[in-house]
């Protein structure tokens, strides 16, 4: 299995290009057709159609259905989704929500009450589905993207002609790097959009990996500057290490009681920081305070900055993108003399490490009277024994 995916968006990006490009690198499209039961989309027909940009070959998936264009809330759309396997239903779920919270804000409305029209049509919920399982079908890789091309112009759809980018794309896109496109033209479509922007783990040039195989996805125009294509890279990342970008969100506080800090971090964990934490901090006049800082996924950062504000006496919040190195790590059970144990086992270039559930331990050591120490050791020598 590959351990990351280039996304080269050289000709911009659209559901139905990425999908073809999954399925031009070898994805089963009858896996595709089976999903699509599972989620009772009938009378849909889809196939794996080759079309060809400026003398290149390319796949597109295309989607042809009885429906036309039903206007559908985030909810509906869920409901079908609902119906696949857990670790596409979650992925794909998260990029309607923030298509939907994208949508919220072009029209001032609450999230609820969106309606989506070509979005929420079965292709764009086919278009979607299929991005995600394709991933799942490859294991997940870490998602490496290229700044993407934006052109300019006018496009015709359910809320008349709308200039380009498309609204919602530039909603989605805050963060992300991006460059012009010289032709007048739509490069990126709000489907593309929320793909890229919830799933990708960075944006940037090609990483250093070895390069295993391409897919090419084209879309349903000829581009006038250059071929309408995506290109997917997959490999392997040379030093073992893997990278993604993260939020850090920071204030200093100087008036808040100090047993109401671990409140704030326990609710922060709650909701989905990767990490939360405060510090001493001498602060302005001498006073003593508090420098607080949680560490987000890029997509909740909002969220959670606001809730950093709302749990926290601070007046206001930094936030800034950095990328992240970490190891690649899982979880193991042993069943020791005490039950079972949960380990987390990280990859080093030295060979694995190993450490022993924090909680695990603690219970271990309450329930027998063993000082943690010795319940770590002893779990610590059964999982090396188990790799």
């Amino acid at each position: 299995m590959p351990n990351v995916l280039y996304i080269d968006a050289c000709g911009g990006a659209s559901g139905d290009m990425l999908a073809g490009a999954l399925l031009d690198l070898g994805w089963p499209l009858d896996e595709l057709r089976a999903l699509a039961a599972a989620m009772g989309l009938a009378d849909t027909r889809l196939e794996a159609k080759v079309v060809e940009h400026n003398h290149l070959r390319a796949l597109r998936l295309e989607v042809d259905c009885a429906e036309k264009q039903p206007h559908r809330h985030l909810r509906h759309v869920l409901e079908h989704l609902d119906r696949l396997p857990a670790d596409v239903a979650e992925a794909a779920g998260r990029v309607f929500r923030r298509l939907a919270e994208a949508e919220a804000r072009v029209h001032g409305i609450e999230v609820e009450r969106v309606h989506f029209h070509e979005v929420g049509a079965v292709d764009a919920i086919i278009d979607v589905t299929a991005f995600c399982a394709g991933l799942a079908w490859l294991g997940w890789p870490r998602l490496v993207c290229s700044p993407l091309p934006l052109g300019q112009g006018f496009v015709d759809c359910a809320h008349g002609r709308l200039p380009l980018p498309a609204p919602a794309v530039l909603n989605l896109l805050g963060g992300v790097p991006v460059r012009p496109w010289p032709a007048e033209e739509e490069t990126v479509t709000p489907t593309g959009a929320a793909l890229l922007s919830t799933l990708a783990h960075q944006f940037g040039p090609l990483p250093a990996m070895r390069l295993e195989a391409v897919g090419v996805g084209g879309g349903s125009r000829q581009g006038q500057c250059g071929p309408n294509i995506a290109r997917l890279l997959t490999g392997q990342e040379d030093d073992g290490v893997l990278r993604d970008e993260l939020v850090e969100i920071v204030c200093h506080i100087d008036d808040m009681q100090p047993e109401d800090i671990p409140l704030a971090i326990a609710r922060l964990m709650s909701a989905g920081a990767l990490d939360a934490a405060a510090a001493p901090l001498q602060m302005k006049k001498g006073r003593p305070g508090w420098r607080f800082i949680v560490l987000a996924r890029p997509e909740q950062a909002e969220e959670l900055a606001a809730l950093v504000l709302e749990q926290t006496t601070t007046l206001g919040v930094r936030l800034r993108r950095m990328g992240r190195m970490i190891l690649p790590r899982r979880v193991i059970e042993v069943q020791s003399p005490w039950g079972q144990a949960r380990i987390k086992v990280s990859s080093t270039s030295q060979g694995p490490r190993l450490h022993p559930e924090a909680d695990d331990v603690a219970a271990i050591a309450q329930r027998t009277g063993l000082a943690p120490a010795k319940v770590r050791q002893e779990l610590t020598a059964l999982a090396a024994a188990q790799l």
